[in-house]
């Protein structure tokens, strides 16, 4: 579904709640009083304190959605990289900031009766997922959820990813820690190769992560969706700061195009 069917617009909204996840993510709720609608996969421009320092909006994916009396709380689940996550991760609870959304495309998600998708999601790249598999759990649709991350620690959410899930959630870390050994892309390929179908795979993480996804959707002939993480200024495709090649040679803009694409849509690179 594309972003012009639900109207963006630039709400006012106020924190009604922080927590770390882990040592370097945190979550925020956001209060709008207004209603706001969005599909997994969209994400807003946040900004970062109630002055103009830093002055650029960040971008974040939305990780839920739900109305609130005659407005809307808003999830993110952030990680602190520099000088604008960091100002979030200290803000008190009741100040005020600004956020356009919904912005960009979203995923396609599965609707009952369909075969399964593959959720797969590498470290705070669960927030979109986490809102597809909560979202498909509510209607009955059917998923299977992979959450990976370096170790047991930077696991966000797990419990939660379990309520919606449940005996369809599978967990690995790269050292082990928790749940498979390994990469999440790896537990996929093991399950694809016992014999589980999927109608597609939709994918969020660092680009590594994303690149053997594609790599594997490729090999297995599996479509697969992925939402890239490109640094965003504007978020409305007018400053072009995170354009991406296809693979018809154009160059788009991530924020008005994607973030989420078809692993097919993109150039060679992504899947090589």
């Amino acid at each position: 579904m594309g972003s012009g069917m639900i109207a963006r617009r630039d709400h006012r909204v106020r924190v009604i709640a922080r927590r770390d996840l882990s040592p370097t993510c945190f979550a925020l709720e956001l209060l709008t009083a207004e209603p706001l609608e969005a599909v997994p996969g969209q994400f807003g421009m946040l900004t970062c304190g109630e002055g103009l320092d830093p002055l650029l909006r960040r971008a974040f994916s939305l990780a839920a959605v739900r109305r609130h009396g005659g407005g809307t709380i808003v999830e993110m689940l952030l990680k602190e990289v520099g000088r604008g996550s960091g100002a979030l991760r200290r803000l008190a609870e009741g100040a005020t900031l600004q956020l356009i959304a919904p912005l960009g495309n979203g995923f396609t998600l599965a609707t009952p009766g369909t075969p399964p998708v593959a959720l797969v999601a590498g470290g705070i790249g669960l927030p979109p997922l986490l809102f597809a598999a909560e979202r498909m759990a509510a209607g009955g649709a059917p998923f299977d959820l992979y959450l990976g991350a370096t170790t047991a620690a930077e696991l966000l959410l797990v419990d939660r990813c379990r309520a919606a899930a449940g005996d369809r959630l599978v967990l690995a870390t790269d050292d082990g820690s928790a749940g498979e050994h390994g990469t999440v892309v790896a537990a996929l390929e093991r399950r694809l190769d016992a014999g589980t179908a999927y109608a597609r795979l939709l994918a969020c993480g660092p680009d590594p992560m994303l690149r053997a996804a594609a790599r594997l959707a490729r090999r297995r002939g599996l479509d697969a969706e992925l939402s890239l993480e490109e640094p965003m200024a504007c978020g409305v495709g007018v400053c072009l700061g995170c354009v991406v090649e296809l693979a018809d040679g154009h160059f788009v803009p991530s924020c008005k195009e994607g973030p989420v694409f078809r692993a097919a849509d993109l150039a060679a690179r992504w899947s090589e």
